[in-house]
């Protein structure tokens, strides 16, 4: 399907992009707003490999807007200070990770493009989000 068809971004649904990336709301909440226009899952996979790995699906249905949503360090340090103090759980982290690599309406700080993405790869991959 050509872009241009897909229903730009609501402004509510900007603003929920920007407070789930700052980690104002939680994914639940993300969801709910963006419900129709992005869905993501994360499932268990079974084979005995896989260890605690799931496997991540997304389907993304609205036009990239532009500019997009940049992630910075900031975005970084702010989750793993709130994981450090309690107050995201793992799993929550690597579903943040994970929802700000799939999702186009996120781009990385192209300054530290490069640190950005081993970061927020490293925590979506690497963590337990059992």
């Amino acid at each position: 399907m050509d872009e241009r068809q897909l229903p730009p971004l609501t402004p509510n649904q900007i603003d929920a992009l920007r407070r789930f990336a700052q980690l104002e709301i939680d994914e639940e909440e993300l969801q709910e707003r963006l419900a129709g226009v992005f869905e993501i899952h994360f499932e268990p996979m079974h084979a005995p490999a896989a260890g605690r790995h799931q496997r991540r699906t997304a389907s993304v249905s609205f036009r990239i807007p532009e500019p997009g949503i940049t992630v910075t360090r900031e975005h970084i340090s702010n989750a793993l200070e709130r994981k450090r103090f309690g107050l995201l759980t793992e799993r929550d982290l690597v579903h943040w990770a994970t929802i700000l690599l799939l999702n186009d309406a996120y781009v990385l700080d192209p300054g530290d493009e490069d640190l950005i993405a081993e970061w927020l790869n490293d925590i979506s991959l690497n963590l337990d989000a059992g």
